[in-house]
Parts: C-alpha cells; structure tokens; sequence
C-alpha cells in the first residue's frame, strides 16, 4: 500500500496476508532464496550451516538457521545458484536453482544420515512463491529472446502477462493493465525508471520502439503492485534486469531481413481506382535489423563484462492521395494575381510551382467539376465559366525516407571482496526518424536526431548473513527535436491552403510549418536503495527512490516558418484571386522552456513469519511527486502586439503565456 500524495498527517496501513511461506525483501533488480533444513523425522533443524555459491560469477555466502529451521539469501542478483546445507552427524545436501528478478525461490533442504562423506545432490527446481496480493509473470532469458517481438521491441513482452490489454482507445502507452489508462505502467531496467516523464510513457529511440531484447537477462510484469517497494505509478510494473558476463565466454549473433520479396501486395493496391498506374504495385519496403553481443570473464571469479550492439535500417513509405490545381486552373490563377496583387504574385506562383513539379504530378487524373460548382464558376481572365474546365488533379503520392536506430551497451561487474559487488553499465542510443514525410516536395521533411545515452551504478553490500544493503546511482540524457530544416529556404510560409471547401481542398505543400521545430531535451538523475534485515522470523526491509528530471521543452510552436499563409475560409474565387485569409507571425522570445521535476518514495515494511503457515506483512510507503518548477526565465511576455491584413480582414495578435488572442476590426 502507497500513498500517491505526501499526506497532512502519516498513518499508518497493516497489510495481514495468511500465507503459506514466507516472502523476503528483494528489490526491482534481484531476488531471494529462502527455505528451512529438516531432519529425516521432519524436524526443523536449527544452527545449521547453508552456504550460497553463484555458479556464474563463483561468489559465495553464509548463513545458519535460526530457531525455526529457517535462513534466507536477499537482494541476490539474478543468475545460477547452489544451496548447499551441512550438519554434523548429517551427509552434506546440495541444491541448484535459477535466481529470478523480483522472485523468491523457496529452497526446502531434508538431511539425511551421512554414510562416509558423502554428498546429496538435490535434482528439480526450486519452486517460485509470491505471497504479496500482486500478480508477478516472470521470463527467463531464453523466454525473453524466444518471445515474438516486432522489431525487437522489449516491451511486448507485457502483452502476454494476464490482465494486459493492447491499448486500442488511442493516446499514449501500448496497453493498460486491469482497465487502468495506459499512461500507469512504470518500466525500470536494472531498477532504474526507463520512462519519458513528458508523456508518461516508456523511453523509446528514434525508431518508436524500445531496443534491447538482445541484452535482457530477465524480465517480470507486476501488476497490482501493493509492496512497500513499489510506488510512483498505480498500473503494471515491468521490470528488466540486463545480462551480465561469467567465468564462460558467450555471445551471439542475429540478424533479420524483410522486404518488398517478402510481402504480398494488397487488394487496395491492384484494385482501387486511386492505385491505377504505378502505384497499383506493392511499394517499396526493406527493413535489416541486428544483434550480437558477447561476455566473459576478465579475471576468473572477480571481473566480468558484457557488450551488447542492436540496431536497424529500415525504409518505410507513406501511400498519400494529392489533389493538386490543375494546369488550367494555374495560368488563370496566376493571371488573376499578377494584376490583383502584383506585390503577391512571386510567392503565389512559386506556391503553383510546387505544385506542378511534385513527384507524380505530370501523370494526374483530372476531377471533372459539376455543372455550376466553384470551379465552373469563376471569373479570372481567359477562364470560361460554364465550361466544365478542371480545376484540379488528383493522383497517388509515394513518398519515403530511411529511418535508423542502434544501441551499444557496455556492462563489467566486478567483486570487490567477500561482501561487496559492484557493476556499472552504459548505453548509448542514436537514431534518425523521419517525422514527416512531405508528399510534395522533400525540401519540407522533417526529422529527427535522436541521440540519447544512459549510465549506471549498484553497488551490493552484505553487512552480515542477515544484513544486505543495495544502492543504485544513476544519470541519463535523452535529445528528442523534430526540424524541418529546409523547410523556410525553400518556402518561408506556413500552411499555405487548407479547411477549403472538400472538392478543391488542394495538399498543401509544407503542410506540418506549424509544427516545427518541437520536442525536448531531458536530463534524468535517480538514487535507489534497499535494506533487507532478517532477525529470528522478522524481515525488516527499507529503502528509498528519489529522481528528478531536467526538461528542456521546445514545444511553443510558431517559430518557424516566421510567416504563416492561409487560405482556409475563403471562398474558392478569393483562393483563385490570391486572396489569403490570414498571416501570421510569432515574437515568442525564446523556444526553450527549462522546467524540471521530481518525486521520491520511500517505505518500510516488517514480514512477521508468525507460525509455519502464517505470515503478518506490516508496510507503509509515502510517496511525493513535485510540481513543475521554473528554472531560467520560462514564461515572459513577446515583445509586442502587430497588426495584418488580408481577405478583407485585419487581425490583432497579441501572444502570451504560449496563447493566441485575435480580434478582428
């Protein structure tokens, strides 16, 4: 249980489960073992020596049992295992079993009377519990790589976990979990949050998607998180754990190819009138993605690393429909202009070129006006009304742009003594996404690079068999602008037509001006850490999550193009005139807002192992997220009002706190 705002007055909440084993602290980045020693009689056995070694990495742990026959490893980092018991009088017993994150695998020793000095070897797997009311879906490695995934994108792995539903109503997040908004889902690797704190989302790369399944250990999903070591968000919580190297050398490599060869064409394609011509083919695609990696030992039993490299090119097309001014229709129009508004006229006619030079244009199919319509009745010079002359062309548009994205990550966890283990990690991310597609002209494309790169530290200290400290520090920095950089060269106006009347409603060229440039810059830091402390058949467990963000937002919109061009609300002669229904202009003084925020969490909780069958969970967890806070100069007046004209009109602007106010005179 959590409270989601600082309260006036701390309360205190009891959460009693009746349970069949007891569950031990482990934290979003590790697991536990925890079990009792039985004689042959069935007797609890205390005082007894159980010994912990990693088969992986050759680290080794102690603990005796207390009155009730029982011990407990915590915080372990995920990975193979050895529980090995021994008693005087008694064969030495082992057992062997996998350590999953966020899991407690109970690991039951039964003695048996020694014949010499023999061992027993205990074959099978240790069972996994979960005594909390949440409901965790844990996937090993091999899942975590055998699971279909589009693209390699590591958070697909949550549609297959009960409760989890794709998100079909639209807005942010892939799915929502028990009919919570798809916006609640925390995503953590190595307990770091993994989350775009802008949308409230998970972090993804210039390709949308979440790279990384090449690098995954382990992975689980927790939905209905009530434990005290849960907090920030309500939904699911998906939690990875990276690959670490071991005393064996292991890589891989992978790669995927998919193409046009590869896929059918589709009905729309061959059949529809839209597709006639060229485009009736299946357009062109291709898509090559990778992954390899490789780890080992660098000093056997104390030094290891692990490096992972995945990326993707791929080629994607848009399929656009264009209506665009017919011939006939420019040379009037133009003509109309240059006597009009002879000041207009070069915009205008480099406005109709764009127009007539667009990829597929040449080969338009007319729209044959109906009889008395906008179009057969204009006046403009050499234009004859009633003549059923076509004012505009529609064709099918195939635009494409080359997207990429790759991540590099470098991990070494090195031992530092009997109780004390280290590992640092970093990524780096970069990729190019093509935001926007002009079908048009290139010149109005807009991309962006996404360069972005993340740091971590845990550091895992064993104070005593019953004592077990893990801190985490870490600091990330993602760049996510979107540009039309050529965009104001090549046509220094806005949205230059659109909101016409349907039939003459013509593609604007440098249709998204408004919406660039935009995006943000975001600085993460976080701190974690987790005490777990057993003492007799209490389990007493601590910790702490604090995170701030830096946010460099670029999202005030009308900064460029400097002008905006509109012909939406005029009547068709007006557009044919060069009659614009408004400009536009922005003073805004700076296209950076600096903001920042930050939360923490911080819980304690005591696991009372009342009888063998009885466990009593008291946990309390407070939870404070900040506002939004200012950094340098955020909001600030522009630096006046203007004035304009146009269609007959005259509009007033007056710019503030990111808002439009407009009176007409």
């Amino acid at each position: 249980m959590r409270f989601e705002r600082f309260p006036i007055v701390l309360a205190l909440l009891a959460i009693m489960c009746l349970v069949a084993s007891p569950m031990f602290g482990q934290s979003l980045t590790s697991g536990s073992i925890t079990g009792t020693v039985f004689d042959p009689s069935h007797a609890v056995v205390p005082n007894a020596t159980v010994t912990l070694k990693g088969l992986d990495t050759g680290s080794s742990a102690t603990a005796v049992t207390n009155a009730s026959g029982s011990y407990s490893f915590a915080l372990l980092k995920v990975g193979r295992y050895q529980v090995t018991v021994k008693q005087p009088g008694f064969a030495e017993v082992a057992q062997t079993l996998d350590v999953q994150v966020g899991q407690v695998s109970k690991v039951d020793i039964e003695l048996v009377v020694a014949k010499g000095t023999e061992t027993v070897e205990v074959s099978g797997s240790a069972p996994l519990i979960n005594t909390e009311p949440s409901q965790n879906t844990a996937f090993t490695e091999a899942e975590v790589a055998q699971l279909p995934s589009a693209g390699g994108d590591i958070t697909n792995i949550a549609d297959t976990a009960p409760g989890a539903v794709v998100n079909g109503t639209g807005g942010y997040g892939n799915f929502t979990v028990n009919g919570l908004p798809a916006t609640s889902n925390l995503f953590t690797v190595n307990g770091e949050n993994d989350m775009d704190p802008y949308f409230n989302i998970n972090n993804s790369g210039a390709s949308n998607l979440t790279l990384g399944q090449n690098e995954i250990g382990e992975a689980t999903v927790i939905t209905e998180p009530y434990g005290g070591q849960y907090g920030q968000l309500a939904g699911a919580q998906i939690t990875y754990v990276t690959k670490s190297g071991t005393n064996q050398f292991h890589g891989n490599a992978m790669y995927w190819w998919n193409g046009r060869l590869m896929n059918a064409n589709n009905w729309m394609n061959k059949e529809s009138e839209l597709f006639s011509g060229a485009a009736n083919q299946a357009p062109f695609s291709n898509a090559n993605q990778w992954a390899t990696s490789f780890g080992g030992p660098i000093v056997k039993n104390k030094t290891f690393f692990f490096v992972d490299y995945e990326g993707m090119r791929f080629l994607l097309p848009n399929v656009d429909q264009v209506t665009a001014p017919s011939s006939a229709f420019i040379t009037a129009a133009e003509a109309a202009v240059a006597s009009l508004h002879p000041n207009e006229s070069t915009d205008y006619n480099k406005l109709m070129t764009l127009w007539q030079t667009a990829p597929g244009y040449s080969s338009a199919a007319v729209n044959t006006p109906s009889p008395g319509d906008e179009c057969d009745s204009l006046v403009l010079p050499g234009w004859t009304t009633g003549s059923l002359t076509p004012c505009s062309v529609h064709y099918t548009a195939i635009p494409s742009a080359l997207a990429w994205e790759y991540i590099l990550s470098f991990r070494v966890d090195q031992k530092l003594g009997n109780n004390d283990n280290i590992f640092g990690r970093y990524k780096l991310d970069h990729g190019l996404q093509p935001t926007h597609i002009d079908p048009i002209n290139s010149a109005f494309d807009a991309n962006s690079s996404q360069p972005s790169w993340d740091s971590q530290v845990q550091e895992t200290h064993v104070f005593s068999p019953t004592k077990t400290n893990s801190f985490t520090a870490t600091l990330s920095h993602y760049v996510a602008i979107f540009n039309a950089p050529n965009a104001a060269s090549t046509f220094n106006y806005g949205q230059a037509f659109s909101g016409f009347a349907s039939a003459y409603d013509f593609t604007s060229p440098n249709s998204e001006a408004e919406a660039f440039p935009q995006g943000r810059n975001i600085t993460q830091y976080q701190f974690i850490d987790d005490f777990s402390w057993t003492r007799g058949n209490h389990t007493f467990k601590f910790g702490e999550n604090f995170r701030r963000y830096d946010i460099s937002d670029h999202n005030f919109f009308w900064n460029s193009p400097i002008v905006y061009w509109g012909y939406g609300g005029t009547t068709f002669q007006q557009f044919a005139q060069g009659e614009a229904f408004q400009y536009r202009k922005a003073f805004n003084s700076s296209s950076n807002v600096p903001v920042a925020t930050w939360g923490i969490g911080v819980y304690g909780q005591d696991e009372w192992k009342a009888t063998r069958s009885l466990k009593l969970t008291l946990a309390l967890r407070v939870e404070r997220n900040s506002n939004p806070v200012c950094q340098i100069n955020c909001f600030a007046n522009l630096t006046g009002e203007f004035y304009s004209s146009g269609g007959g009109r005259v509009w007033l602007y007056r710019w503030f706190l990111g808002r439009s106010v407009q009176r007409g005179h």
